[in-house]
């Protein structure tokens, strides 16, 4: 009795093994498309691992994270630790001049000599903007540029041009992007190592539609690749070439002039003065206005003459019908008349 119930005990975990075994093949078939070839389940195989990456979100929140220093060895770090390659330098300033053509003519100079460039600037005469030209106007100059000095030339560069004239304000900053091009380099490091890995599932995969979504997996890294290596040059750019804002303006010496009463001859030649000026400048506009005008006059006329005799045609005509209708009514009415009156007499 003992021995059946120990065979038929056997007998059951012998059936839920095999139970067991069957459906752990099933759910790994599930997992990897298993489609009952050796080569069709290596493929599957490799490129759910494949899929479950391509899958993966590539943010920089998901990445690596390089390690950290400790409490203890951020508080030893001095300020010579800091990257200075790293600095980008910027720096506002405006500066008055009583003599405006020399000051740009010396700004320029030393542009050069410091090894800078323009990257955008603005000139004006200080004039308004009519059409209109004035002896007596007085005109303020003015110049502001932007320019990228070498960041080995700042200071120097900065001390010369505050002293082409006045210098009314100045204001320095310097931003440090040590930080953030560190981290752009282990993120590139990074995106990297994903497109290798990629290039290699690639190479292995021979199925279309899994090719397909590798090679778009690997477009967009390449492409996130490519942005971080534009981000990075911008940084060695900014970092190598400082920005300088440098504004100068025209300012004249003021001269104290002593109080003069004008009289009534001298008030009166003034206003007919300006009154001539004015009288002018009216009778040039509208010869100007009359030039511009006289095209679309003669059109104007040439269409008005048209109608003008189109309508006169019109009615020379209905008056005629008209005087035509009356005499035809006239004459059978006289013709009725003497129809009636030959009746009478017979």
């Amino acid at each position: 009795m003992k021995k059946k119930f120990l065979y038929a005990a056997l007998l059951c975990t012998a059936l839920l093994s095999g139970c067991s075994a069957k459906s752990d093949e099933a759910n790994f078939s599930n997992d990897v498309g298993y489609r009952g070839d050796t080569n069709g389940g290596y493929y599957a195989a490799a490129t759910t691992a494949v899929a479950s990456e391509a899958s993966y979100d590539y943010d920089l929140s998901d990445m690596e994270e390089p390690k950290s220093s400790s409490p203890d060895s951020e508080s030893t770090i001095s300020a010579e630790a800091i990257q200075k390659e790293m600095l980008v330098y910027s720096c506002y300033m405006t500066v008055d001049t009583l003599e405006f053509d020399a000051s740009l003519n010396t700004f320029k100079n030393t542009l050069d000599v410091y090894g800078g460039f323009v990257e955008t600037e603005n000139f004006s005469d200080g004039g308004s903007s009519g059409r209109w030209y004035s002896e007596n106007e007085q005109k303020w100059q003015s110049y502001s540029a932007t320019v990228r000095i070498p960041s080995k030339n700042y200071d120097a560069f900065c001390n010369s041009a505050g002293e082409l004239g006045d210098l009314r304000s100045k204001t320095s900053s310097v931003e440090n992007l040590s930080q953030e091009y560190s981290d752009l380099s282990t993120t590139l490091e990074i995106y990297e190592a994903k497109e290798q890995r990629y290039i290699a599932l690639l190479a292995e995969i021979t199925e279309d539609e899994y090719a397909v979504e590798i090679e778009r997996e690997l477009t967009e890294i390449q492409i996130k690749i490519a942005n971080i290596k534009t981000r990075m040059n911008q940084i060695s750019t900014d970092v190598a070439y400082s920005y300088v804002y440098f504004t100068l303006n025209e300012v004249k010496e003021y001269v104290s002039e002593p109080i003069k009463t004008d009289t009534f001859l001298d008030r009166l030649g003034y206003t007919l003065s300006d009154a001539g000026e004015t009288f002018l400048e009216f009778l040039e506009g509208l010869l100007f206005f009359l030039i511009y005008a006289v095209p679309y006059l003669i059109l104007i006329g040439i269409v008005v003459f048209a109608v003008i005799f189109i309508v006169k045609k019109f009615r020379k005509r209905k008056s005629k019908k008209r005087t035509e209708n009356q005499s035809a009514k006239q004459t059978d009415q006289s013709a009725d008349d003497n129809g009636g009156t030959d009746n009478s007499q017979k």
